[in-house]
Order: structure tokens, then C-alpha cells, then sequence
């Protein structure tokens, strides 16, 4: 028998604030996986002493470095939007000692479903992609031994994950004027090094300042980790463009997994996807090793 959650979901919808619990290690919300129903869940709290304290024992209990982050109800609907955009499903909420699993889309109504609309009018969005990168980092990045990340089964995230960047679109942004001023973004990166097509795990620096790199006729974005490594900006969707660039000094360009080589500027060791969130670094040789994966 169906659950009538219309009141918690009211209850939700007024509160003045909420304490949402966000990854350190993909700088989005925190996601869990329902047992019973298999919904892609975040967590949301309506105190903020309750949330200090999930974020407490989760950090010092399970070493998942999580923060809480407090978000304004005029903030609100912007927020579960990005939801979509992450492949999210469902709320947790946690509210006066009690948990109560809602739906999303219960909670705020897509108006549109991309999948719906005709190829030409959709926009760029890899939900499949950013929802596996989210459990993967969580886990990759935790602050615990090896044989800890194996019992949870990294090899099947990452077969999922390399799966999912082979079918993506994706944005880049792009500057034809070279008159502009160049954009000022700041962004962390990671350092990986591997040639395997395997995804790596990533050491999170602090990375200097975005500079437009010139390809042909037009300038690329791009970011140096802390080794001076020159990785170009890439990323799944407009949300995390704006995010990259709040300004909108950058045109955006869609690009299918299968280009992005030939788009690659020459002095750029790969991609860096998100920089300002997953920071997930594709190198220049894992491109055809991940499609040779995928394809066999």
C-alpha cells in the first residue's frame, strides 16, 4: 500500500531553511543507495545540531568526509533542479529523530523530461555519468586503506563509469574574440597518471587560474594542476559550466566523446571533467583505451 508522505512533503517545501549533506570528495550532495527501493537518495536535515552530528559520526566512524551546507528556501528550487541533472531520485529527510524517504519528483515536478523532446532541442546533460562519478569518488577518495576500497567493488563502478563517458555529450567552452580578457575562474584539480584506460583515483591541489589556451581560431579554457600539468575544461552540462565560468565569458560548444581527441589543444596532457566539482581527469591516452573497453 502506497505511503501518504503529502505532509512531510509540505513540511519540506516551508521549511525558512535546510542543512543539506554534501561529498568533500565530488563537492556535490552526498548520495546513498535505498536497500529496499533502490532510489538514488541525498540527505536532508531540518536541524542543523542533527545534521553537525550525522556529518560528525560519518567523517570519524565511517571516514566519508561530508560537510553540511545550509540552503536558503529562496535557494530551494533551484537546488532540487540540479538534482536531475545528477541523476538523483529521492530525498532523504530527516526530521525530530524520524527518516522519511520521498520522491523528487513528488517534491518538485519536472515540467520537461529531456529524454521526451526531439534530439535537436536537448539540452546537454549526463545524469547516468554524474550519478556514477558521484559513487565512485565517494568511495576512491575516501581517506582509507586499499583493501578497504575493495570490498566496495570499484572495478563494476568504474566498468559503469568508463560506459557512460563513452555514450556523453559534452560541453566545452570556447572564446572567439581574442580581444577578450581572459577568464578568471579558479578551479581545483586532480593528478592522476595512469595509461591503462582505467579512471584513477585523484590528489585534489590547488590549481592556478583558468587561461584560455588558442586552438586554430579560437581560445580553449584550461587549468594546471600542481605539477604544472595542463588539463582543458570540460564538463557535463550547463550547470557546471556556469559554475566554471559564472561570468559567461565562454561559448558553449558540444562535443561527443568520440571528437574530444581531435579537440584536445596540443599541449594538454587530457581533460579535466567539472573542474570545479568531481575534477575527474581524463588523459589524452585513456580516451581510445576507454572506447577500446567499451567497444572490445
Amino acid at each position: 500500500m502506497a505511503i501518504d508522505n503529502s505532509f512531510i512533503i509540505k513540511k519540506l517545501q516551508g521549511l525558512p531553511e535546510m542543512f543539506v549533506i554534501f561529498s568533500q570528495s565530488t563537492k556535490h550532495p552526498y548520495v546513498t543507495c535505498n536497500e529496499e527501493s533502490f532510489d538514488d537518495q541525498i540527505h536532508i536535515f531540518s536541524d542543523a545540531e542533527a545534521a553537525h552530528a550525522y556529518v560528525v559520526a560519518k567523517n570519524e566512524q565511517e571516514k566519508i568526509p561530508v560537510v553540511s551546507v545550509r540552503v536558503a528556501a529562496e535557494q530551494f528550487l533551484h537546488f532540487y533542479g540540479t538534482l536531475y541533472a545528477l541523476g538523483v531520485n529521492g530525498v532523504v529527510l530527516h526530521d525530530n529523530d524520524t527518516e522519511t524517504s520521498l520522491a523528487l519528483e513528488a517534491i518538485v515536478h519536472r515540467r520537461h523530461n529531456p529524454d521526451e523532446l526531439p534530439e535537436k532541442q536537448r539540452p546537454v546533460i549526463n545524469p547516468e555519468l554524474m550519478l556514477t562519478s558521484l559513487y565512485f569518488l565517494q568511495e576512491m577518495r575516501r581517506p582509507v586503506s586499499e583493501e578497504e576500497k575493495e570490498k566496495a567493488d570499484l572495478r563494476a563502478m568504474d566498468e559503469e563509469l568508463v560506459a557512460n563517458l563513452v555514450r556523453g555529450r559534452f560541453l566545452s567552452g570556447i572564446i572567439v574574440d581574442e580581444s577578450e580578457k581572459d577568464a578568471d575562474s579558479k578551479a581545483e584539480n586532480p593528478d592522476g597518471n595512469t595509461e591503462d584506460g582505467n579512471i584513477e583515483e585523484s590528489k585534489e591541489s590547488e590549481a592556478e587560474e583558468e587561461q584560455p589556451k588558442k586552438k586554430n581560431n579560437i581560445r580553449v579554457p584550461y587549468v594546471n594542476n600542481q605539477n604544472g600539468e595542463m588539463y582543458q575544461a570540460i564538463f557535463t552540462d550547463g550547470y557546471e559550466l556556469q559554475r566554471f565560468d559564472p561570468k559567461k565569458r565562454l561559448r558553449p560548444v558540444v562535443v561527443k566523446f568520440d571528437d574530444l581527441e581531435k579537440f584536445l589543444v596540443k599541449d594538454a596532457k587530457g581533460f579535466l571533467l567539472n573542474p570545479t566539482s568531481i575534477a575527474l581527469p581524463l588523459r589524452r591516452e585513456q580516451l581510445p583505451a576507454f572506447k577500446k573497453r567499451i567497444d572490445g
